[in-house]
């Protein structure tokens, strides 16, 4: 068993985590979903677009859309071309909440994930934090796994891009 380094998850291997525990341990060795899933395409290009409106804040290993100050407490947003994985995302954006509060110790952060017209917030509360630190250690030791998880049917697999890994 080799000891996976911790400082190498990304919101994105939180997301992936959340939706299908094989994606996050392909996408954690560097195996690329199909770049030509109309579903990866479309993410790509709407990435393009919001690069042209959006400044992302890169922090450390982290990329989110964006960060602010709003009424006295730092608010980081994070976009996405829909919302069919809410819980994958609201964990994504506690990820970079969680990084933030830690690394840079604020004493008060919350976020936002926005797709289209559907807004869910995500308080920096303590017991949040608790819970994405105990996210991030069950990740670390998952990912020290040697071979990935055996394929598991679920509601995403039909619009993965990685779905040519699971047959």
């Amino acid at each position: 068993m080799t000891e996976f380094d911790p400082s190498l998850i990304t919101g994105t291997l939180i997301h992936y985590y959340v939706t299908c525990k094989r994606e996050a341990w392909l996408y954690s060795r560097k195996i690329h979903a199909d770049q030509w899933d109309e579903n990866i395409l479309m993410g790509k290009a709407l990435a393009e677009i919001k690069e042209e409106q959006l400044q992302d804040f890169p922090f450390s290993n982290l990329k989110f859309d964006k960060i602010g100050k709003q009424r006295g407490h730092y608010l980081v947003t994070e976009y996405k071309k829909s919302m069919s994985n809410p819980e994958g995302a609201r964990m994504q954006l506690l990820f970079y909440m969680w990084q933030l509060k830690t690394s840079l110790k604020l004493k008060q952060i919350n976020g936002k994930v926005i797709s289209g017209r559907r807004v869910v917030f995500v308080e920096g509360n303590e017991a949040n934090m608790k819970m994405l630190e105990e996210l991030v250690a069950e990740v670390s030791r998952f990912l020290e796994r040697p071979a990935p998880p055996p394929f598991a049917l679920n509601k995403f697999c039909k619009g993965c891009g990685y779905r040519d890994y699971c047959r």
